[in-house]
């Protein structure tokens, strides 16, 4: 009588190998993203200075590189060799490409800008022949850098040119500036005041149509320069405007010094900015883009208006 097991099919346990280092991948990356988190935190606190914060990101992008090659090491085995542990490979390539992400893109901007630390529209060119004031500038406002001053020829941006007069322009100046939030150091109002043109008088004492006219209603002179004073960008109508402010990067909050002229000929009013970064010698595009960003809501707040780029 043959055995029972005789007739079932041969079958057996095979052990599979199982990847090493997956898990330690896995950990190094992430490692290295609380490491980038940690390192910008404590920076934008103002725990360390600019230089530890390079070394701090050095570090990072080195330790997210070494879980990457590890985990595409790993997964390369799982594929063609069929060792177990592709799930714990898998989650520290995911990890390690967020990490390396943001060190992608900024080599992207570095490739694409040139290696330079300012930005200015075509009016603000030192060797342009828009240079309409001639009024030394505050104090506190940024000097201008001429492009062989720098590494590289800096970022040029087409200006603005609005059929408008220069308070109107100013005027939204002001309401891009508060939506930006950025911090203004000071306004300068150049040039001839703009004159108010009276109402004309009406013969016989007439008072209008209606035989009535508008009284004005008296105010005291402590509400007026409160108010005055609650305003630092009230200035009286003038032809041509200075400001300079300081703006952030919204990551690291680099500051970049800008300024801003509004200059009136004719009918027409023309708006030139300079933005130069303050603490670093290659702003990777910050500085133009920065530039853009004020023209192209200053373009939104000027609606209705016919607006041509002075570059074109």
């Amino acid at each position: 009588m043959s055995s029972i097991f005789g007739r079932l099919p041969v079958s057996g346990h095979y052990l599979r190998k199982r990847l090493r280092l997956a898990g330690f991948a896995r950990k190094l990356a992430a490692f290295a993203l609380i490491l980038l988190v940690t390192s910008v935190a404590i920076y934008r606190l103002g725990a360390i200075v600019p230089e530890a914060l390079v070394g701090l990101l050095l570090l990072t992008a080195g330790v997210a590189t070494l879980a990457l090659l590890i985990s595409l090491y790993g997964l390369f085995r799982v594929w063609f060799q069929g060792i177990a542990g592709g799930g714990a490979a898998l989650r520290a390539l995911v990890l390690a490409s967020i990490v390396l992400s943001p060190f992608a893109y900024a080599a992207y901007l570095a490739a694409v800008n040139p290696r330079t630390n300012a930005a200015y529209t075509d009016g603000m060119d030192p060797d342009g022949p828009a240079a309409v004031i001639e009024a030394q500038a505050p104090a506190d406002a940024p000097v201008a850098i001429a492009p062989e001053a720098t590494v590289a020829e800096p970022s040029v941006v087409p200006g603005r040119r609005f059929v408008a007069d220069a308070p109107r322009v100013y005027a939204a100046a002001r309401v891009v500036l508060d939506d930006l939030g950025w911090q203004v150091g000071g306004v300068v109002a150049e040039g001839p005041a703009i004159a108010v043109v009276a109402a004309p008088e009406l013969a016989d004492g007439d008072l209008g149509v209606s035989g009535a006219g508008d009284i004005p209603i008296p105010t005291a002179r402590a509400g007026i320069d409160a108010e005055a004073a609650s305003d630092p960008l009230d200035r009286p109508d003038s032809e041509q405007y200075r400001i300079t402010a300081i703006a952030r990067d919204l990551i690291f909050a680099l500051p970049s010094d800008i300024s801003i002229r509004i200059v009136q000929d004719g009918d027409e009013s023309f708006v030139d900015l300079q933005s130069v970064s303050r603490s670093i010698d290659i702003d990777f595009g910050q500085n133009r883009r920065l530039i853009e960003r004020f023209l192209d809501d200053l373009d939104t707040a000027m609606a209705g208006l016919e607006t041509v780029e002075t570059g074109s």
